[in-house]
């Protein structure tokens, strides 16, 4: 069986996708990965076979001007919340007067409008040409949707946790911008199309996924590779000692600064308040975000841009910026969280995660240092949150693994359904 993944320049919405791949190519079933070429080295890294033919998005620019949009247009989750950063430059918006929004937006729309036609094109192209029996797609990247509705062939969205097919709290885009599938002669494109998701989300924290189909799935944490450090190893060995303080991680992400800026208080008030809760640090963070931090204790443990599942066997518990990837690699490793919600979704996705019991949410730019250091006295100290974690972990454990969704997959190619 030959299985296409289409994917976007969105890192963590494909990283779900990988273990896929693994169980495909471990069955004998050949995967090959249609993405943008920023994503080359990371896919090739994974074991993955790259197909580097789409054009990527300039996924920075993207989310500061969704903020600003969505800031002019009042439709921010919370109220009061502090101006975004300029969509080219990064530097803070001290008035909303001062940016050209009708410039920025014909602008975006012309280089998205080229990349996206281009990227349809492309891989329907290569779909033509290899023949796959398969098409699991993210949801940025719905090229895959068309490429396998031209082909007659059977397609699945994979998501990465905490996102459904509609929603009605998150907003996941536009649906089919270039109007590529009315371009191929096709029905017009609707995400409440999709019949099969496979979903690795906390049944308490599920999205909606429409019609469709959806397949629980055990999640397997990939955030990119890496080497395990020593101290991570060293920390594993303290894990026996009765007398060893508490170790909490801290992530935060990529996207993070690149949307927020790296002078976001409620970082340094998370890092502060773990060290006076008397615990020690993990810290993975970006080169400028570390260095924005300053001078930091001998406590703290600083990795730079660090596979977070390769740091969590060793701690107790996490703090990190609301991304659907820490929420769910932490879920597996059966530790409570502290999520310091950052993008309006983020926020969003906190809040659901939250009904696990496992999770906090403090939306970090109007949190106040007070809060943060209660809430992370709470996250170091409370029994039941990590009882509740345990349940999580239990609960996704539970699941079929990627390895034993192969079968339902090569039947769903076979007979048109998952059996």
């Amino acid at each position: 069986m030959r299985v296409l993944f289409t994917v976007s320049n969105w890192t963590g919405d494909y990283f779900c996708m990988i273990p896929l791949g693994w169980a495909l190519q471990a069955a004998g079933h050949e995967v090959r990965v249609v993405c943008p070429e920023q994503q080359t080295e990371g896919i090739r890294a994974s074991g993955l076979t790259p197909v580097p033919i789409l054009k990527g998005l300039d996924t920075t620019f993207m989310l500061r001007f969704g903020l600003l949009m969505k800031t002019l247009q009042g439709r921010r989750t919370l109220p009061d919340l502090p101006l975004p950063l300029n969509p080219l430059d990064g530097e803070p918006l001290r008035r909303l007067e001062d940016f050209d929004v009708e410039t920025a937006a014909h602008h975006l729309r012309t280089r998205a409008g080229e990349a996206l036609v281009h990227n349809n094109d492309v891989t329907v192209e290569f779909a033509r040409a290899w023949q796959p029996s398969l098409v699991v797609h993210d949801m940025m990247a719905s090229e895959g949707a068309l490429a396998a509705r031209l082909l007659k062939v059977p397609s699945v969205y994979h998501s990465p946790g905490l996102f459904g097919t509609v929603d009605d709290e998150i907003d996941l885009g536009p649906e089919d911008p270039s109007n590529a599938f009315l371009r191929y002669g096709q029905p017009a494109w609707s995400r409440s199309q999709i019949e099969f998701v496979i979903d690795p989300s906390p049944d308490a924290a599920a999205a909606r996924c429409g019609e469709g189909e959806r397949i629980p799935v055990r999640y397997v944490p990939y955030n990119g590779s890496g080497a395990l450090p020593a101290e991570a190893l060293e920390a594993l060995e303290e894990l026996q000692s009765p007398s060893r303080r508490p170790r909490v991680c801290l992530l935060w992400g990529r996207s993070a600064p690149s949307a927020f800026g790296v002078h976001v208080p409620a970082l340094r008030w998370a890092v502060d308040a773990v060290l006076d809760e008397g615990a020690d640090l993990t810290l993975t963070a970006g080169a400028d975000q570390v260095a924005a931090l300053g001078e930091l204790p001998g406590r703290v443990k600083v990795h730079r841009d660090f596979p977070l599942h390769l740091l969590l066997g060793s701690a107790d518990a996490i703090v990190h910026h609301g991304s659907v990837n820490p929420f769910m690699t932490a879920a597996l490793a059966g530790i409570p969280q502290l999520s310091l919600s950052l993008a309006d979704d983020q926020i969003v996705m906190g809040e659901r995660f939250a009904a696990t019991g496992a999770s906090h949410n403090r939306p970090a730019l109007v949190a106040t240092k007070e809060e943060i250091r209660e809430a992370v006295r709470e996250l170091v100290g409370d029994a039941e949150r990590k009882a509740a974690a345990e349940r999580l972990r239990a609960e996704l454990l539970a699941r079929r693994p990627p390895s034993e969704l192969v079968g339902s997959l090569e039947r769903l190619t076979a007979v048109g359904d998952l059996g």
